[in-house]
């Protein structure tokens, strides 16, 4: 379970550092296309410059045409070059006008790259986010395996004193109990003993009561038999 937790990590901190380098490289792109929108702002300041010089052709040529009008027949080449001025400026106000259409969807299409870019690099960082508490779990349960571990381990060698413990409780309950045996017989002849005494003195007890009593019967039979001497009163 600890390998796998460490594996687990490890591949969490490879797929945080994968999930930096996309947002640095969004982000750099997001840069880009944002650099890019305002270069097509630029170029829109220089289609209006355009516009501008159009128009003011434009105007000229139509002065220029009026006076070669008034000049009758000797303005008439004058009238020609004004005529292909004015169109020449027709053509490029219409050309100015299709840049700046196209200008226009380039910088809404970059916004939109832009905004894309800015999600894109938000789901990054929340992803990198989930990925670091991923890897902060992975370290709290690797952190977890491993006390396990050591407690399973002191859990064992306790389990493995405590055999001990019991086996040697069991060695000392039977030296007492053969302790408890010797002391039983040796109560058991104790007993035998004690009352043999006991017969002895009942014995010795009966011995010395007829002494007692054979003692008495003889010394009252000695006495009746003995002479008075004279001058003894009876």
């Amino acid at each position: 379970a600890l390998d796998a937790a460490e594996q687990g990590n490890r591949a969490v901190r490879d797929t945080l550092e994968g999930m930096q380098r996309i947002r640095a490289s969004v982000q750099a792109t997001a840069k880009k296309i944002k650099s890019l929108g305002d270069r097509s702002l630029e170029i829109s300041e220089i289609i209006n410059v355009i516009n501008d010089i159009t128009e003011q052709t434009n105007l000229l040529a139509l002065n220029a045409a009026i006076e070669a009008a008034r000049a009758g027949e000797a303005g008439r080449g004058f009238a020609v070059v004004a005529d292909e001025v004015r169109k020449l400026a027709e053509h490029s106000r219409s050309a100015t006008k299709d840049i700046a259409a196209l200008i226009k969807a380039i910088q809404a299409e970059t916004n939109e790259a832009v905004v894309v870019m800015e999600e894109g690099t938000k789901e990054v960082e929340g992803g990198a986010q989930l990925a670091d508490q991923a890897g902060r779990a992975l370290d709290a349960i690797s952190t977890v395996v491993r006390q396990s571990a050591e407690l399973v381990q002191e859990i064992s060698l306790a389990s493995k004193q405590q055999v001990r413990g019991t086996e040697g409780v069991a060695h000392a309950m039977q030296i007492i109990s053969s302790i408890t045996r010797q002391t039983s017989q040796g109560t058991r002849g104790t007993v035998a003993t004690v009352s043999q005494l006991v017969k002895l003195s009942d014995q010795l007890n009966e011995a010395l009561a007829q002494f007692r009593a054979s003692s008495k019967a003889g010394a009252a039979n000695d006495n009746s038999e003995r002479p008075v001497p004279a001058g003894a009163v009876r």
